[in-house]
């Protein structure tokens, strides 16, 4: 939602604050949030006093997280709250002893009984006893009164030294009183903020002005809002990740709304699921997010800005195959739909093929596609790979850092798939695919994918060239051609025999184990090998099924 387009990110660095390794920013160079330009190393002057060293050297040594900027920013909010709060003592003192002023001027003025010789009302005569006849002048019907009133000497003039001083107090007052109204501006949504009419200023407003419309919809409404990593689902307030969304609906209801502007990504545009719109304010119900815009504002007298469009992508999460809510497409994964999502909200568009996305990351991986290469090499050490896949590998595990970071423990690991296999196996986190077609359950979507084009769709494009037969893996293919060619390369180091696939020497080394793993549930016999156990129920067990699960 900010605009921080083509400023300096660091995908995996050390922060100086924390001493973490995330993603991080540059600590001396400008960025944008709502509006307001930022430099890390000089709010930390103005809030601490602090003054941090060897900022000139490489940027890799100067780089502050996200985390880091979000306390920096509340900090900072902090001593602007305290300042302003100081401003409107001193403006309250000042008021008061501007009307002490004037109330002296007030008295002053009638000690002097300096009245205008031609006003009609004051008539003054000398009166034989030295005293002033001031005649005040009556209706027709009564007659004239006089007052007497002692004759005094005239009181001196307020000199202007003391007339200059009051000026430019009344012109401090003034100037406070306008600097307060824009620090109340800033402070209260409600306000207009008083910037410049220019067309960067009024695309930084209507940027603002979104945030705000999804901050009050989320916090006045059921709506859910979530980050996502592939499609899995992250609860937005602690990270936690779901695999189903009725889960990640029901563990959001126990965090308290109001802490969603704290947890917004700044260069990310709001993801809201939008199942349930209710009211949470009263029990109402509502249908379309446009209709709960104007209960909002009618019937609780929230700030929904008209200027506004585009707050956030809005979805309908639900287990099975999801629709795109603005044109009905249907897609199995979550992970799909938003990356079709991009075609309606996306601006970052490839000038090659027009294919769109949501940053400019996504465009510069995808123009990648469009290199016409017939090997793989390293960018930084020389290597030829034979695959795309190998040299991400090779890139991932010896020139970069690892980057995902798990959300429970401080490990931080290579690969999504690798936090995923850790989160499964460290933590006890649940993962559970069942198969539409079969009874066949897997704990990641991958495996369900590959079991459903394997099994169910027979997506075999691997064909032999001798018999015809398809398989679905290259590496099934290669292990099938040996039995074509006679070669047996896979020797046993205890009894000397040989096996064309390494899969097959492996079943036949649990023979040299003394441990028998396998054993019937039906009787008390038990093997070193699965195949034993399987060949002892076909032929001792009749009649009952040998599954396949047994290893």
């Amino acid at each position: 939602m900010s605009a921080n387009k083509n400023k300096p990110v660091v995908d995996s660095g050390l922060c100086r604050c924390c001493g973490n390794i995330k993603k991080c920013r540059l600590l001396n160079v400008e960025y944008e949030w709502l509006g307001r330009r930022e430099v890390y190393c000089d709010m930390f002057v103005d809030c601490f006093g602090l003054v941090l060293s060897n900022l000139d050297v490489e940027p890799s040594d100067c780089l502050i997280c996200a985390t880091c900027v979000t306390r920096l920013r509340d900090a900072t909010t902090f001593r602007e709250q305290v300042l302003s709060c100081e401003q409107r003592l001193l403006q309250s003192k000042i008021i008061v002893h501007e009307d002490k002023i004037k109330a002296e001027l007030e008295i002053k003025r009638e000690t002097e009984g300096d009245s205008d010789p031609n006003d009609a009302d004051y008539l003054p005569e000398e009166d034989s006893d030295g005293g002033v006849q001031i005649k005040l002048e009556s209706p027709p019907d009564e007659k004239p009164k006089k007052r007497m009133v002692s004759k005094r000497k005239p009181a001196k003039k307020v000199s202007d030294d003391h007339l200059k001083a009051k000026n430019e107090l009344m012109l401090t007052i003034k100037k406070m009183k306008t600097k307060l109204e824009i620090m109340n501006a800033v402070d209260d949504p409600s306000e207009d903020l008083p910037l410049k009419p220019s067309a960067v200023q009024k695309s930084v407003d209507k940027e603002i002005n979104s945030l705000r419309n999804a901050v009050t919809i989320v916090q006045n409404s059921f709506v859910c809002p979530f980050l996502n990593t592939f499609s899995d689902y992250n609860c937005i307030y602690c990270k936690e990740m779901f695999t189903e969304a009725d889960k990640l609906r029901e563990h959001t209801l126990t965090h308290d709304p109001s802490g969603y502007e704290e947890a917004l990504y700044d260069k990310k545009l709001p993801q809201i699921d939008i199942t349930k719109i209710d009211c949470r304010l009263c029990p109402i119900t509502i249908e379309n997010l446009q209709d709960l815009k104007e209960h909002i504002v009618t019937s609780h007298g929230k700030v929904i800005y008209s200027d506004a469009d585009n707050e956030f992508l809005q979805f309908k999460l639900k287990s099975g195959k999801m629709e795109c809510v603005e044109c009905g497409a249907s897609f199995g994964f979550f992970h799909g739909l938003k990356r079709h999502m991009a075609e309606h909200f996306g601006t970052h568009i490839c000038e090659l093929c027009g294919a769109h996305y949501f940053d400019q990351h996504g465009l510069t991986m995808h123009m990648k596609s469009h290199e016409v290469k017939m090997d793989f090499p390293c960018d930084q050490c020389g290597r030829v790979f034979k695959s795309k896949h190998g040299r991400n590998y090779h890139v991932t595990h010896m020139h970069n850092k690892p980057q995902y970071p798990c959300y429970k423990c401080d490990e931080i690991l290579f690969s999504y798939s690798k936090r995923y296999r850790h989160m499964i196996d460290v933590h006890g986190e649940t993962r559970s695919f069942a198969c539409e077609n079969c009874d066949r359950v897997y704990d990641s979507r991958k495996g369900l994918r590959e079991h459903n084009r394997r099994t169910h769709l027979k997506v075999l494009r691997h064909e032999c060239t001798v018999c015809d037969k398809k398989f679905y893996q290259p590496s099934a293919l290669k292990d099938h051609m040996t039995s074509h060619t006679g070669e047996r390369n896979f020797r046993c180091e205890y009894c000397g025999k040989t096996y064309p696939r390494m899969r097959a020497l492996r079943v036949h080394l649990q023979s040299h184990d003394s441990e028998k793993r396998y054993k019937c549930s039906l009787c008390n016999a038990a093997y070193t090998q699965a195949n034993n156990l399987k060949n002892h129920i076909k032929t001792k067990h009749h009649g009952f099924d040998v599954k396949d699960d047994v290893e």
